[in-house]
Formats: C-alpha cells, structure tokens, sequence
C-alpha cells in the first residue's frame, strides 16, 4: 500500500471513530440517561440497556474508540511530520520563540493527558442504604445547589417540578 492510500485509509478510519465516539456520547446523554434523571422520567430507576449494554458498559466502548483515535491520530502526524515542521517554521519565524511554543505546547498536551492520574475523586455521602442514589453520589434534587436568586435546583422548572438536565426532551416516546 503506497503512503497516500495509508493516510486516506486513517483519515477515513479517524472520521468514523470520530462519528462513533460523539454518537456514543449522544446516547450516553440523552438515551442512557444517569439515576436522576431516570427516576424523574420512569417514576423509578430502571436499568437501561441498549443492545445489551448499559451506560457505564456503552462508556468503556467509548473509551476504548477514544483511545483507538488517539492512537490513529498519533500515527497521522508522524505521517505528516515534515508538513508539521515546514508549516511551524513558517507560522513562527524565530527559532528560540518556536522552541518555546513547541516545549509550552507540549507540556500542555502531557498535562491533559496526565492530570486523572494526578487527581482524587470528591467522595460524597450518597445515603447508601436510605434507598436514593445507592451511594453513587448527589442524585437527588434536593443536594443540588439553589440557582442563584431563585431557590431552586438547576433541575426544577419555576413551578418545582423537576425538568431532567436542560430540559432536552429525553421523554419523547417515554411519557414525558
């Protein structure tokens, strides 16, 4: 296989794990929806499945598709590097100056990557055993914070009731 039809074939294959990963996301949010929102939709908290898996299974999909497009893209700038390089000393005339972007840039990418190793989750009393949340944390409207000015949760429409997040129709079809 000669290098252009290389780079098409990786383009194309970065493109539809590009269009996965979001759809994934889509479903995750919107489909899959987290316990509040499902208790606020359903009347209860179901288990959702979508052919087969539910949402934290469908995420570790995601990830996975996630790392795959890291690993392409990787392998798309070392296939471009000379372009990467002319195109750098064009945009950045002096030579010190693009040692410096380069070495900032680069720290930058390495912290991105590297801070969920650095980090500690915030462990929250989800009332394990009162039967809301089952320990997974704030779940329901009342640990959520007032909006400011209004007294209510971001959740809760201006009658009280509450609305799900952002109010993105994600009854349709469900009753709601």
């Amino acid at each position: 296989m000669n290098r252009a039809r290389l780079n098409f074939l990786i383009d194309v294959v970065m493109t539809v794990l590009m269009a996965a990963i979001a759809g994934l996301g889509l479903l995750m949010n919107w489909v899959l929806i987290p316990g509040s929102e499902r208790e606020a939709i359903y009347g209860g908290r179901p288990d959702l499945y979508w052919l087969g898996l539910d949402r934290h299974q469908w995420g570790d999909v995601h990830l996975g598709l996630g790392i795959a497009l890291l690993v392409l893209l990787v392998l798309h700038v070392a296939l471009h590097w000379s372009q990467v390089v002319g195109i750098w000393r064009r945009m950045v005339a002096s030579g010190p100056a693009r040692v410096v972007l380069a070495l900032v840039l680069l720290a930058l990418v390495i912290a991105l990557m590297a801070f969920p190793a650095l980090v500690s989750p915030e462990v929250v009393d989800g009332g394990r055993g009162e039967g809301r949340g089952g320990g997974r944390g704030r779940t329901d409207v009342e640990n959520r914070q007032p909006e400011l000015g209004t007294g209510r949760a971001p959740s809760e429409g201006p009658d009280g009731i509450g609305r799900g997040r952002g109010g993105r129709g994600r009854g349709l079809g469900r009753g709601g």
